[in-house]
C-alpha cells in the first residue's frame, strides 16, 4: 500500500461535494490521503474500528459478508467515484463488512473528524450524505428481498442489469448491446447468494436463450428487454 498524488477530480466528480465552491474543494482535497491497493488486498473487516471515509478513484472494490459456515455474500461491487465506509461514522465507529480490492485500486481516505466538520458547516453536504446512507439501505433491503423471494435466474438477470448500470431503466444506444466486465461464476454466485454450480447452469441457459453473449473478458447483454423483465418478475 503506497501513497500517491492524485488530481482534484477526486472531489470535483463526487456528488457529495457538488455544493462546495472551488476554495472549499481545494481545502478538502488537501485533507485527503491517497493509497494504492493491489487486487485481492483486504482493507477493512467487520467490527474493525475505523476513522476514515473511503473514496474510490480507480479500480473496483467489493463489499461482502461471511457466514459462520464460511459462505460469502457480496453486498456491492463499487466503481470509481463511489464513497464507502460510511457505517463507521455512526454508532460504535466500526465497519460492518469486509472490503476487498477486486482490481488494483487507488483510494482516497478522508478522516472522520474532517468529514464531521464539513457536515456541521454545510447543510447541503449533510443532506447528500443522508441521501447516500438511505440509498445504501434501500439497496441492501432490495438484495435481501431478492435472495428471499426470487429464483436464481431472476437474481442473476437483476445483477447483470445492475452491473451494466441499467437497473433504473436507463436508455442505451441502439447500435450496441450493453456489457459488463466478465466475472467468474463464483463471483456472480457470491453476488446473488447462490451456489457456483447453479450459476454455471443458469449462465448456460442464458446463452442458449440468446440473453447474453460471453467473450474472454466481457458479458454482453444481447436481450436487455427480456433480462429486465425477468429481473422484475
Amino acid at each position: 500500500m503506497t501513497s500517491e498524488s492524485q488530481p482534484l477530480e477526486t472531489i470535483d466528480s463526487n456528488v457529495l461535494f457538488e455544493h462546495l465552491d472551488r476554495e472549499q474543494r481545494e481545502r478538502l482535497y488537501r485533507q485527503l490521503t491517497f493509497h494504492t491497493y493491489p487486487a485481492g488486498q483486504q482493507f477493512h473487516s467487520p467490527y474493525q474500528a475505523g476513522d476514515h471515509l473511503y473514496l474510490l478513484q480507480r479500480g473496483r472494490v467489493r463489499l461482502y459478508k461471511l457466514s459462520p459456515e464460511g459462505r460469502t455474500l457480496t453486498l456491492a461491487v463499487l466503481e470509481p467515484g463511489t464513497l464507502f465506509g460510511e457505517m463507521m461514522l455512526i454508532g460504535q465507529h466500526i465497519h460492518d463488512s469486509y472490503a476487498e480490492a477486486m482490481t488494483d485500486c487507488t483510494i482516497a481516505l478522508l478522516r472522520r473528524d474532517v468529514l464531521y466538520a464539513l457536515l456541521q458547516s454545510n447543510p447541503h453536504v449533510a443532506q447528500s450524505f443522508l441521501d447516500l446512507m438511505g440509498q445504501r439501505l434501500r439497496e441492501l433491503e432490495t438484495k435481501l428481498a431478492d435472495i428471499a423471494f426470487k429464483s436464481v435466474p431472476q437474481r442473476l438477470a437483476s445483477v447483470l442489469v445492475g452491473l451494466a448500470g441499467l437497473a433504473d431503466g436507463a436508455a442505451i444506444a441502439a447500435s450496441s448491446a450493453p456489457s459488463v466486465v466478465r466475472y467468474t461464476h463464483q463471483q456472480l454466485a457470491e453476488m446473488i447468494g447462490a451456489y457456483r454450480e447453479t450459476v454455471t447452469k443458469t449462465i448456460g441457459e442464458f446463452r442458449e436463450a440468446g440473453l447474453i453473449r460471453v467473450d474472454d473478458d466481457t458479458i454482453h447483454l444481447t436481450n436487455l428487454e427480456e433480462l429486465r423483465e425477468m429481473a422484475h418478475k
